[in-house]
C-alpha cells in the first residue's frame, strides 16, 4: 500500500474582505484526516479583519503562509499561490467553503493509486441557511439533485487538485479573465489530454449567495465570462433569442391587440414551462411548495442576468479582441 508521503500536498486559496468566510476554510483544514502538507493564502487586498484573522491560525496551521498580492483577481491569486507551492500536488478550494475533514485525503487517493493521473475534479454540496439558498444550490449546481455525468462534469476550483507540473504546462489559470477562469482552466486541461479522475467523495460544503440580487449579480458576472470565452454560448444566445421573441411580442401586442394571446403563451413556454419540472422536483424534495414560485423567481433572475451579462461580454471581447480572442486562442493553443 502506497505511503501517504510519496506525494505532497498543498492547499491553496484566494480570499479579500472575507473574514468569515476564510475562518470557516481554515477551520475545517485543521480537521483533516490526511493534513496538507502546505496551506497557501493569497489576500487580493484585505482592508477589513481577514489579514489579522488568517495569522491567527498559525498555531493551530504551522504549514499556513500568507501571500499580499493587492489588485489580483481570482486567477492570478491562485496562480501566484501556485508558484509559491512547494509540494507536487496542488489542492485548490475557495474562502467560504468547508471542506470535509477527509476532503485532502480523498483528492490526494487517485493520485497515489494511478501514475497517469493528473488532475482530480472533487465535488461540492450545498451548504443552505435558508430555504432561497436551498433552493439556488439545488437549481443550479450540479449533481445536487441528479448524479453528475463524470465525463462532462468540469472542476469547480472551489474542490480540485493536479500536479504542479501540469498546472506548468497548462500555463496556469487564465489571469486574463476575471470570471469564469475555472471553466476555461478545465478546457485548457481537458484538451491536454490529461489524466483525468472525478472524485465525487472529495466534498466541500459551500454556501450559495443570500439574496436575490446577489445572485442575479453572480450570474450576471458568470455570463460576462461566457460572452468573453463563447463556452456554452449557445445556451446564452437561447436565452437571448427567447427574449427577442417575448419583446416583439409585447410590441405587436401594442399595435394590434390579438397578439397578446401568442405573447402569453410564449412567455408560460419559456419562463413558466420550461422551469416547471425543476421547480416541482425542488418542491418535492425540500417538502415545501413555496419553493416552487421561489425556483421559478431566481430561474427570471439568472435568466435576465445572463443575458445582460453574455451581451455585455459579448460586446467587449469584439472591442477588445486582442484581450479576448486572441488571449484565449493562444491559451488553448499553448501545450
Amino acid at each position: 500500500m502506497p505511503s501517504w508521503h510519496e506525494h505532497t500536498i498543498a492547499v491553496i486559496m484566494t480570499v479579500k474582505n472575507d473574514p468569515v468566510g476564510c475562518a470557516t476554510t481554515l477551520s475545517s483544514l485543521t480537521a483533516q484526516t490526511r493534513p496538507p502538507d502546505e496551506i497557501i493564502v493569497v489576500d487580493g487586498g484585505s482592508t477589513d479583519e481577514t489579514l489579522r484573522l488568517i495569522r491567527q491560525y498559525r498555531s493551530s496551521l504551522p504549514q499556513l503562509r500568507v501571500i499580499d498580492s493587492p489588485g489580483s483577481n481570482i486567477a492570478h491569486g491562485r496562480n501566484v499561490a501556485a508558484r509559491a507551492v512547494r509540494c507536487d500536488i496542488i489542492a485548490s478550494t475557495d474562502s467560504g467553503c468547508r471542506a470535509e475533514p477527509d476532503w485532502v485525503e480523498n483528492l490526494l487517493k487517485p493520485f497515489m493509486q494511478d501514475a497517469k493521473v493528473e488532475f482530480v475534479a472533487g465535488f461540492y454540496r450545498v451548504d443552505a441557511h435558508s430555504l432561497l439558498e436551498q433552493v439556488v444550490g439545488l437549481a443550479t449546481m450540479r449533481g445536487q439533485l441528479d448524479p453528475v455525468c463524470t465525463k462532462s462534469f468540469n472542476a469547480s476550483a472551489r474542490s480540485m487538485a493536479l500536479t504542479k507540473a501540469l498546472w506548468t504546462r497548462a500555463g496556469g489559470w487564465p489571469e486574463w479573465l476575471h470570471f469564469s477562469e475555472d471553466t476555461l482552466f478545465d478546457h485548457k486541461i481537458r484538451s491536454m489530454n490529461a489524466g483525468w479522475y472525478y472524485a465525487g467523495n472529495a466534498v466541500v460544503h459551500w454556501r450559495p449567495r443570500q439574496t436575490l440580487g446577489a445572485i442575479a449579480r453572480q450570474f450576471y458576472h458568470y455570463a460576462t465570462g461566457r460572452g468573453h470565452t463563447r463556452i456554452d454560448a449557445a445556451s446564452y444566445i437561447y436565452d437571448l433569442r427567447n427574449a427577442v421573441f417575448v419583446g416583439l411580442g409585447l410590441a405587436s401586442s401594442i399595435v394590434t391587440p390579438w397578439a397578446l394571446f401568442p405573447l402569453i403563451a410564449i412567455t408560460l413556454y419559456f419562463y413558466v414551462w420550461r422551469f416547471h419540472h425543476k421547480c416541482v422536483r425542488i418542491a418535492r424534495h425540500t417538502k415545501r411548495w413555496v419553493a416552487y414560485p421561489l425556483c421559478l423567481c431566481i430561474m427570471w433572475a439568472i435568466v435576465a442576468a445572463n443575458i445582460a451579462g453574455f451581451t455585455v461580454g459579448t460586446v467587449q471581447r469584439r472591442r477588445d479582441r486582442k484581450r479576448f480572442q486572441i488571449s484565449m486562442d493562444t491559451y488553448l493553443a499553448g501545450v
